[in-house]
């Protein structure tokens, strides 16, 4: 057991501390900060070819003004002007008053941005009132009367989830867990292969089966790719927790955030469920026979193809899911749902969808532990024979000569 934990803590920090691993897990994160800063720049590009130019004296009308990035401030017209025909603006407005009205006079090439001239009339309309006011001589008892506010009070409830608010979530639960296991299976069955493959050709491995089992060495070997996939998981998970305990703190997210809560805490109340589990064994399954396409293999360049057959399940698995979503009772599906391999995709679609009983999903996950255990015992007894061929047989001669191996 010593020995096996002492592989499992070598493939886990050799694992951990490769540049690639860092990629993995913050690349999600790198695309989104990219897609953040191109949308600015596009919008920034955007608000600068979409500047217009003020021209007034008036205080009153330029504060408000200059609170956005929309609008640039001029004195008087022959600077706006110059400004236009250099390309700074795409045109300018000249504001004039007299004592009674305002007025605006808009000079470009094309007509006034619709949301501009809204922000625009907005304040000018608030200056005329203003003028008004002013013009009707009224006391300060009548002028307190024109200028009372609306009184506006928010008065919130938590209401319970609607039917179809609870179906929604329930889908979008269904489908977190089924791309998560589709990602991560993908992920590590080559990161699993190609690390066995990579120490195949090495005169190490007789050494290390000189001095231990081969079936423990394996052990090793999955425990720490799942101790690494364990890692991400964690990673992400604390990142959430951060983000869930700190946004009501945070002013202009809290808001949101306030609104989206319960569905939230719903989605997550739904994962740690029957799905969950079929989620975590598939998992454990698909990583253990990576490993037998990663030792069948003699070359590592080798590895990409001697996976592609867990990669055809997943798909199948995937795509099954995901075109028979509204379809849950099918025949395929149920049976399907029974089958190790596709039954992690398949049996959480019919739970979730409520086609599928408590007892219907012990009896699967039930079929599904008996052919992972006996999977990993019968890995375990020609594991030794396959690491070791080192002829470039071809993979199926390869699997065949290590039952051989058991049979004599």
């Amino acid at each position: 057991m010593n020995k096996t934990w002492l592989v499992a803590k070598e493939t886990y920090r050799r694992e951990v501390k490769n540049w690639s691993f860092l990629l993995m897990i913050f690349a999600p994160f790198i695309v989104l900060v990219i897609s953040f800063f191109f949308g600015m720049s596009s919008s920034s590009a955007f608000d600068d070819n979409t500047k217009v130019g003020i021209v007034s004296q008036n205080e009153n009308l330029l504060q408000p003004l200059k609170k956005t990035k929309d609008f640039d401030m001029y004195k008087d017209k022959v600077k706006a002007e110059k400004a236009y025909q250099a390309g700074d603006i795409n045109g300018y407005i000249v504001v004039k008053n007299n004592s009674t009205q305002l007025g605006a006079t808009y000079y470009g090439s094309e007509g006034l941005d619709g949301d501009l001239k809204d922000e625009l009339m907005r304040v000018l309309n608030t200056q005329q009132q203003i003028l008004n006011l002013k013009n009707a001589k009224l006391n300060n008892q009548q002028l307190k009367s024109l200028s009372q506010k609306v009184k506006f009070t928010e008065k919130t409830n938590s209401k319970k989830l609607g039917a179809s608010d609870e179906k929604n979530l329930k889908t979008a639960t269904f489908w977190i867990l089924i791309f998560v296991l589709y990602f991560l299976v993908q992920t590590y069955s080559t990161i699993m292969a190609q690390d066995i493959a990579s120490e195949k050709g090495t005169k190490i491995m007789e050494m290390i089966f000189s001095s231990m089992p081969g079936g423990n060495y394996f052990d090793g070997k999955v425990l720490g790719i799942f101790m690494e996939i364990l890692t991400q998981l964690l990673i992400y998970a604390l990142m959430f927790s951060g983000f869930y305990y700190l946004a009501p703190q945070i002013t202009g997210v809290k808001e949101t955030f306030a609104q989206v809560k319960p569905a939230i805490d719903q989605v997550l109340g739904q994962i740690i469920s029957w799905g969950l589990v079929f989620i975590v064994l598939g998992l454990i399954l698909y990583i253990v026979y990576a490993a037998v396409c990663g030792a069948i293999v003699t070359k590592a360049e080798d590895t990409n193809k001697a996976v592609q057959p867990l990669v055809y399940l997943t798909l199948l698995g995937l795509f099954s899911s995901m075109s028979l979503s509204n379809n849950p009772d099918s025949i395929f599906v149920i049976i399907m749902s029974y089958v190790p391999f596709l039954s992690s995709f398949l049996m959480p679609l019919r739970l979730i969808k409520g086609n599928a009983t408590n007892l219907e999903a012990e009896i699967s996950m039930l079929i599904l532990v008996i052919f992972l255990v006996g999977s990993i015992w019968w890995i375990r007894k020609i594991y030794p024979s396959l690491i070791l061929q080192t002829d470039d047989n071809g993979m199926w001669k390869n699997m065949k000569r290590a039952l051989q191996g058991i049979k004599e």
